[in-house]
């Protein structure tokens, strides 16, 4: 299956190939965070070209030796049936696991849709928490009626817009809460929205921040990181201030999609998070309540 199609590795060249998938498939990437995961996984994407067009893809991006992210598994619809994706992301998966051999790579994860989960359980991919993918629209009413009491001002500081002294508190907290030194992703999402990120401080220090991007349809908001879910409601409350004419996105764990939906979202589809093996990157995911993207972990 798939014998006409020749793989090779991405290029930058292939990045509007991916960009054209990406988009043929309804996801939210542009051209720039096509061209940051590539960044961030040299060696580890891959295409399947047809015809001197990009009818496959997949990746997966790199935190040191902590983690490496499966994504951007992606066939084009006239080209699916074929083979291509599970051609595609075999090739990747022998990448990574080459990886683990050779540099003592950690953990492997990925985030599945229902339809994929069907690939990556029988390769060893195990279960862990679910997401849900919850969005706002454009025209969504202000949260001023939603059920869930505010953040009280005696225990929690309202969140700030993060200025660029709080990134190396941000940059620590994230560390210990995902596991694995993202900073070039998040530098990159305060770089590219600073609109959307925001820190809720208290007693001087920073207790919780988020940040986001500019998707192709949509604002995405994420990671959204925070010991509680009224001071994780302050930060994306911010954030959702930033541009309130644009559909919001928000990749959220489960115990959160109540509060999410007081503030007008709405589920579109689930995911589960997956991990190769036992093997777990030192994490705090309880803190997390909305992840970066499938396509960065």
């Amino acid at each position: 299956m798939g014998d006409a199609a020749v793989f090779r590795d991405m290029t930058e060249a292939d990045l509007a190939g991916g960009l054209r998938l990406s988009r043929a498939s309804g996801w939210n990437q542009t051209l720039e965070d096509w061209r940051l995961a590539l960044s961030l996984g040299p060696g580890l994407f891959r295409v399947g070209v047809e015809d001197g067009r990009v009818v496959a893809s997949g990746g997966a991006v790199r935190y040191g030796r902590d983690l490496a992210w499966i994504c951007m598994i992606l066939v084009d619809p006239g080209c699916r049936g074929r083979g291509l994706g599970t051609r595609v992301f075999d090739e990747v998966l022998a990448r990574v696991i080459e990886a683990q051999a050779r540099d003592g790579l950690v953990a492997v994860g990925l985030d599945a849709t229902p339809a994929g989960r069907g690939l990556y359980a029988p390769r060893g991919f195990v279960d862990g928490p679910p997401l849900v993918r919850m969005r706002r629209e454009g025209s969504a009413p202000a949260a001023s009626g939603s059920p869930e009491p505010p953040p009280e001002p005696d225990r929690l500081s309202a969140a700030r817009p993060m200025a660029a002294a709080d990134l190396d508190a941000v940059l620590a907290l994230d560390r210990e809460v995902f596991g694995a030194d993202r900073a070039a992703v998040l530098r990159d999402a305060l770089a590219r929205a600073p609109g959307l990120a925001h820190v809720a401080v208290a007693g001087g220090r920073v207790r919780g921040y988020c940040l986001g991007r500019h998707g192709d349809h949509s604002d995405h908001v994420g990671p959204v990181v925070a010991a509680d879910l009224a001071r994780a409601r302050a930060l994306l409350c911010a954030a959702l201030s930033a541009r309130p004419g644009r559909p919001v996105i928000v990749d959220a764990r489960a115990p959160w999609t109540a509060a999410l939906e007081a503030l007008g979202f709405r589920a579109q589809r689930p995911f589960t998070r997956m991990y190769l093996g036992d093997a777990r990157p030192p994490a705090r995911p309880a803190l997390e309540l909305a992840i970066r993207g499938p396509e960065m972990g």
